[in-house]
């Protein structure tokens, strides 16, 4: 089956029985689409053009005014609401206070590489390996908002895991997500003309280098272990005071893009 046939499905089935299956890779594989929830990201969904395929809110929610406008954007743009008994819902959202409402959202077919290196200035945002699903979710709204054209999760980097969705405040709904391997990407960046730079701890010193107006992939290993010995066309590292190890990879990615491509004044 095809992705759309897969979230078409998903439609027509009980919203539990999907939810429950998408909180897993295999599931979210299985039907095409990942789990939002809470009032903002329902909202931010809507904003993007990303309604949900449908929607579970709980019994009582819709008793504020942003709640019952939230309501009202969902049916206007035909999402089909299921409801349950609060205590029912109480356990999907783990003690968690974003709103009592849970949406499934179709992942789209992601552009070709290509496509997203045309413009000057062109930077995308490479993750290695990166599992802890928070910091994933953190660098999809640091790409986001640092100007890259888009993310690539490669080996288990998963950008649709629940935590990973939430973190990223909506911006999973705008970033364009690709997955791939790393050595035959590596190549076939290097075959679209895009140099990657590496964020090591015994790289270069990002103040000596100049970037210019080609191509650039940034490639982010995890906290944990790094990245592994490959052919990069620049290593680079953020100079910090002795005795300190690391910056958290999200703030070294934030640092990394500006440096990289910084963005015009406003």
């Amino acid at each position: 089956m095809t992705l759309l046939e897969n979230q078409e499905e998903a439609r027509r089935v009980p919203f539990r029985t999907v939810y429950g299956q998408v909180l897993a890779p295999g599931g979210r594989a299985r039907w095409g689409c990942f789990a939002i929830e809470g009032t903002r990201l329902h909202e931010r969904a809507l904003r993007a053009g990303r309604p949900p395929l449908k929607a579970l809110a709980a019994e009582s929610y819709g008793a504020s005014a942003r709640e019952a406008a939230l309501l009202a954007a969902l049916a206007a743009a035909g999402v089909a609401l299921e409801r349950a008994p609060d205590a029912e819902l109480a356990p999907l959202l783990g003690g968690r206070t974003f709103g009592a409402i849970l949406g499934l959202v179709g992942v789209q077919e992601p552009p070709p590489l290509a496509s997203l290196l045309r413009a000057p200035r062109a930077r995308v945002v490479v993750l290695v390996d990166v599992t802890d699903p928070g910091n994933v979710g953190a660098l999809v709204r640091t790409a986001h908002a640092g100007g890259a054209r888009g993310l690539i999760a490669t080996g288990r980097s998963d950008p649709y895991h629940p935590k990973a969705v939430r973190a990223s405040m909506g911006s999973v709904f705008k970033l364009p997500l690709l997955a791939a391997e790393t050595p035959e990407l590596l190549e076939e960046l290097r075959g679209l003309g895009v140099r990657t730079v590496a964020a090591t701890t015994a790289g270069a010193d990002l103040r000596s280098f100049v970037p210019d107006d080609g191509p650039y992939a940034l490639v982010l290993g995890s906290e944990a272990h790094g990245l592994a010995p490959a052919r990069y066309d620049a290593e680079l590292r953020i100079p910090m005071p002795p005795g300190v190890d690391s910056y958290s990879v999200n703030a070294a990615a934030a640092i990394l893009l500006y440096a990289l491509a910084p963005l015009p004044e406003a």
